[in-house]
């Protein structure tokens, strides 16, 4: 169910009071505020990907909570009206944290100022403990303790005991993994998380969001009483985040759906398949650009990039190649951080877990192994940028130039022959060359948002390599040939182009009536030539 106008579509905020007041769409995701309110748990730890409304749900529970105003008329028609949970609407005060502006620069000081916000709104100065008292006036003071003594001092003073919420958790570390600020960090988090969370009898209860799970001998190891509800756990909060399928029936045209469930569907969360609400939401405000990668486009991809060795690009590529293509790994439901800063000592199930619960991979399970595949179209393409940044360094731009002159046959050939031997010359490769070239080019030209299909039958034959755009359709083919000569990498493109028209795979393409252009792509080492015909 939602609620407001479906025409005002607000993607950059988090702020529930004003997606009411304003009449902006909402999905009506109330139904977490009754979850948490009746989990038995002391410490809830909800972790998913970025970009999944974890922001607003929180805040969501946080304007329900907060005793410091009347809400009640922000939720009326909503779920939680009609919950006996409903009588709890603003009984408590809440010490509302966002860790996103955490650095490793100004942690400390940007952690008090929060801090000193919460004391200002619920408590005045002289109902402040003394060791509170001296923490905010001492600029030097950054005692680990003020968030447990502040929970202490809002219970004593006001006779009701506070909740605690944190958003984005694990941000401050995840950003300073493998650098040297990282053991300083871990350290004084998981001493000011432990004082605060642990046994605290001030405490109504703590509720955190982050997207990775991070180990308890990372940051929670004097918690005994976290329960953690993360992408690969069952549970009634499944669908509290994200997009389910009724909800997506909601707001998209029927003749739609088919491409926005091919775009963003298959995000699993314990056992419900969610579309991703940031890239549903971006795509309905801007229908006018159609199906594009949204969520791509908001970063995060820097680590795992970090952590590509060539058996997992293999494992990638092969997934980006074939559709249907899924990875037998073990999951680890726990992130060692440290096992993250070093691509060497990172082992396999380590990679695959920080993929998965960061929402670049999805999953089926089978007992304690699983499957983990891409999801949708948006991760292919966002995983053929990953791979490029890994090995190419953006060059995508400047093949985006290349293919804007496909046209002139002549010079759209020895351009991309210059490119790509300038690109390739800087890398050491297999001693596979055609396989080189194709990882090469399919991961360029997917990740510039063509249709691009790769190894498949049609025609009399499988192709290498297909492209299908607005404007303009290719096939390519590739041939290893057995001299750097340009007589000898000649021959062998014009045997490629000639493959191509005589397994006629192109035959599909002729329905759409737009110039066909056959590419020919000899290679030998670090050289290749390129013909292109239409």
């Amino acid at each position: 169910m939602y609620v407001g106008d479906k025409n005002r579509i607000d993607v950059s905020s988090s702020q529930f009071e004003r997606f009411i007041s304003e009449g902006n769409l909402y999905v009506d995701k109330t139904a977490f505020v009754e979850h948490v309110l009746q989990d038995a748990s002391t410490t809830l730890l909800f972790t998913r990907p970025r970009r999944m409304g974890k922001s607003l749900n929180i805040n969501t529970l946080a304007t329900f909570l907060d005793s410091k105003q009347s809400t009640r008329n922000l939720f009326r028609g909503l779920y939680i009206e009609q919950s006996p949970v409903f009588a709890k609407i603003n009984k408590h005060p809440v010490i509302y944290l966002s860790f996103r502006e955490l650095n490793a620069e100004n942690y400390k000081t940007r952690f008090k100022r929060l801090l000193d916000r919460i004391r200002a709104k619920y408590l005045q100065g002289e109902m402040v403990s003394s060791s509170l008292h001296e923490y905010f006036n001492d600029k030097d003071n950054y005692d680990t303790s003020a968030l447990l003594d502040l929970t202490c001092d809002l219970h004593d003073v006001l006779g009701i005991k506070p909740y605690i919420i944190i958003d984005e958790y694990d941000k401050p570390l995840m950003d300073n993994v493998g650098l040297e600020e990282f053991d300083k960090l871990k350290k004084w988090f998981t001493s000011v998380l432990g004082a605060a969370l642990k046994d605290n009898p001030s405490l109504e209860k703590a509720v955190l969001t982050g997207v990775t799970r991070i180990a308890k001998e990372n940051m929670f190891s004097d918690l005994n009483n976290l329960e953690v509800y993360d992408v690969l756990r069952k549970s009634i909060y499944d669908t509290d985040f994200s997009l389910t399928e009724d909800e997506v029936l909601e707001l998209v045209q029927e003749e739609d759906l088919p491409g926005v469930k091919m775009w963003y569907n298959n995000m699993r969360v314990g056992d419900a398949l969610l579309y991703n609400i940031y890239s549903v939401m971006s795509y309905l405000r801007s229908r006018e650009l159609g199906l594009k990668g949204y969520w791509s486009l908001t970063g995060g991809t820097g680590l795992l990039s970090s952590l590509l060795t060539e058996p997992r690009i293999d494992i990638i590529t092969k997934m980006l190649e074939s559709k249907g293509h899924r990875h037998n790994t073990r999951l680890n439901h726990q992130l060692i951080l440290n096992h993250l800063g070093d691509a060497a000592l990172c082992e396999d199930m380590s990679f695959f877990t920080l993929a998965v619960q960061a929402g670049y991979l999805s999953f089926d399970a089978d007992g304690a192994d699983y499957k983990v595949f891409i999801p949708n179209e948006e991760v292919r393409q966002t995983w053929a940028r990953i791979l490029l940044d890994a090995r190419y360094k953006g060059l995508d731009n400047q093949l985006l130039d290349v293919f804007a002159n496909i046209h002139d046959t002549e010079s759209f050939s020895m351009r991309l022959t210059d490119f790509v031997s300038m690109a390739l010359s800087y890398n050491d490769f297999k001693s596979q060359d055609e396989w080189v070239y194709h990882v090469f080019f399919f991961g360029l030209i997917y990740s510039l948002g063509y249709d691009c299909k790769s190894n498949q039958e049609t025609g009399m034959g499988r192709f290498d390599i297909r492209i299908k755009s607005s404007k303009f359709n290719a096939v390519i083919e590739f041939k290893t040939s057995k001299s750097s000569s340009v007589e000898s990498l000649k021959k062998m493109a014009k045997v490629a182009l000639k493959q191509i028209e005589e397994k006629e795979y192109f035959h599909d393409l002729l329905k759409d009536n737009l110039p066909i252009y056959k590419i020919g792509v000899a290679c030998h080492g670090k050289k290749c030539l390129v013909i292109t015909e239409i």
